[in-house]
């Protein structure tokens, strides 16, 4: 194998200053607002000065140049135009990057550039006051005679996981060093949202030509995850610092302040690599999750694909866990409308009578502490619509009326949360409103995360809701394969059954109905569906015991309250599944 190649090249490191906290803020308004600058004055101006990008992190990017000069000419620029310009941010204050430039021995690979130089180009930036410039005492030297910009000399500074302290050069465009960042903002409210870092794996495979591939697993990770809008995914360009250093987990959750981690390491041996990926609480260091991926060296980059998808689909379900865990553990006083919801979702996903109107408290608490929290919106509509759905109501008008009323909250602040569109498409589809409409939520949540288990699950209840068990049954199925540790794995099974039954097969149906009965022991409404498919399949003796456990807690219940309860299915479907409770024995 040819050994990469090595060259000594300035490399400039560039980061937006207070982006974690900007996009806490807008975080659409951050993000058109850091690309319209990437396109207009950086893109646009590097290559004249011979420089180009051979890495983006989203909230920055790591650039080479052919001249020490015509970096820090470049920089210089670049600021100066940015500080004249005063571009305005969300919360007030205006954009601001930071940039550090050293001289670098870099390894080639490909259109990358790795080694301990390209770190340290991170670590000096870090060094450098928001809206100018760091450079290493070699680089100042460097520059002596060939620059008119006046820099300031802070001395030997000690650099994270540097060995050796390193003498650090500032320049500003208005000539003094501003380093405190929260001087440049306002000060933002702590996430309410849970915070995870995808950290550098491990390259242990004994090539370094090998680490492009496991950096290329964790953006792919990164990008995939970021796509989740239940938690707040840390750039990679933050990540990146801790590459090829030894650190321990609890520390890089003080220094980004992030609640979990995600470590991995990737692991070559002749035509196979293993991916192993684990998720960690960086407040005790306790693992959470874990996972390990094989596959050939020839199909890399639907390996880097399926490690991503197959550790957001994980990961979703087990942080949200663990942020119920944390929010149970509050007192109720300090509870805020995110912790509120936190404890509102065993409520629901217990999918039980007595449960389901304990998540309607939790919820209605958040939305008094916030009334336009689109997610409390839309998942207390859908506890509503549990209560219609599932012939848990006494007042299955006034449930309506509320479960409506939450619906027109959400769609107005749901936005591009996926969870909260799914909640609301299986709200909607529960209170018996427009199937094609919610359907369409459910299709939206799915364009902004490919991977949400959920959302794949209401499709496939909309699909065979609308006629279309087939394709509804791959829906479910690919529900199933995306999270099989959900919460909701056993209601994918109740959707499967649903599907098979209005394809044609009871006795499948018949099956997977008991299966989801015997993963949530005490439920009493799925009985409904085995009692109807037992009709079909012929077997009335057992239809009747199935009716009898479902009615035991509905004594008032009747075919008409059934039809209207269930009115979003598409009528023949209906027709058929209310005539297997009337051969039952339902009046």
């Amino acid at each position: 194998m040819a050994q990469p190649d090595r060259k000594l090249v300035p490399i400039v490191s560039l980061d937006v200053v207070g982006f974690s906290r900007l996009t806490e803020i807008n975080e659409r308004q951050t993000l058109r607002l850091v690309q319209r600058v990437y396109d207009r004055m950086v893109a646009r101006s590097i290559g004249r000065q011979g420089g180009k990008v051979f890495k983006t992190m989203g909230d920055g990017l790591l650039a080479e140049f052919q001249s020490v000069v015509a970096a820090v000419e470049w920089v210089a620029s670049t600021q100066k135009e940015l500080h004249e310009r005063k571009l305005k941010v969300p919360g007030g204050g205006f954009f601001q990057i930071r940039a550090g430039i050293v001289l670098a021995d870099v390894l080639v690979a490909g259109d990358d550039l790795y080694g301990s130089g390209v770190n340290l180009s991170v670590r000096v930036q870090a060094m450098s006051p928001a809206g100018g410039m760091a450079i290493t005492k070699w680089m100042y030297q460097y520059l002596d005679g060939r620059s008119e910009l006046q820099f300031i000399d802070l001395g030997p500074i000690e650099l994270k996981n540097v060995s050796k302290t390193v003498r650090i050069y500032v320049w500003h465009p208005d000539g003094v060093t501003q380093k405190a960042e929260a001087e440049q903002l306002p000060p933002v409210p702590p996430s309410s949202r849970p915070s995870v870092v995808v950290l550098p794996f491990d390259n242990l495979s004994g090539e370094a030509d090998q680490s492009y591939f496991a950096d290329a697993v964790v953006e792919e990770i990164t990008a995939t995850l970021s796509r989740i809008r239940d938690f707040f995914v840390i750039a990679r360009n933050s990540a990146f610092s801790y590459k090829g250093r030894s650190f321990d987990v609890r520390q890089v959750g003080r220094e980004l302040g992030v609640r979990y981690a995600v470590e991995g390491s990737v692991r070559r041996v002749g035509e196979r690599v293993r991916i192993t990926a684990q998720l960690v609480e960086t407040d005790s260091g306790n693992h959470i999750w874990s996972t390990k991926v094989d596959g050939a060296v020839s199909d890399l980059f639907d390996l880097q694909d399926k490690v991503a998808a197959e550790v957001a689909s994980a990961l979703h379900p087990s942080i949200r866990r663990a942020e119920v865990e944390r929010a149970r553990s509050k007192r109720p006083e300090t509870l805020a409308a995110y912790d509120l919801v936190m404890r509102a979702l065993p409520h629901l996903w217990a999918h039980r009578m007595a449960e389901n109107p304990q998540a309607i408290a939790y919820l209605s608490r958040a939305l008094q502490l916030e009334p336009n929290y689109g997610l409390a919106a839309a998942l207390a509509a859908w506890a509503h619509g549990q209560q219609v759905a599932y012939n848990w109501a006494t007042d299955v008008a006034a449930e309506r009326a509320e479960g409506t009323r939450l619906i027109e909250i959400a769609t107005q602040a749901v936005g591009d949360d996926p969870t909260a569109l799914t909640a609301l498409a299986s709200a909607m589809m529960q209170l018996g409103g427009d199937v094609p409409q919610a359907a369409n939520f459910a299709e939206r949540a799915l364009q902004l995360d490919p991977n949400h288990a959920w959302a794949w699950m209401r499709r496939g209840f909309g699909l065979v809701y609308t006629g279309r068990p087939e394709e509804g049954l791959a829906a479910f199925e690919q529900s199933a394969r995306l999270s099989p540790l959900d919460p909701f794995a056993f209601n994918v099974h109740l959707g499967m059954g649903l599907a098979n039954f209005a394809a044609g097969r009871p006795e499948r149906a018949i099956e997977l109905a008991r299966q989801a009965l015997a993963e949530r022991p005490g439920l009493t409404w799925p009985y409904r569906d085995l009692a109807t498919y037992y009709a079909a399949a012929g077997n009335l003796e057992l239809a009747r015991d199935s009716l009898e456990r479902f009615v035991y807690l509905r004594p008032t219940m009747t075919v008409s309250s059934i039809r209207d309860g269930l009115r979003f299915m598409e009528p023949k479907l209906l027709d058929r599944y209310v005539g297997g409770l009337e051969l039952a024995g339902l009046k």
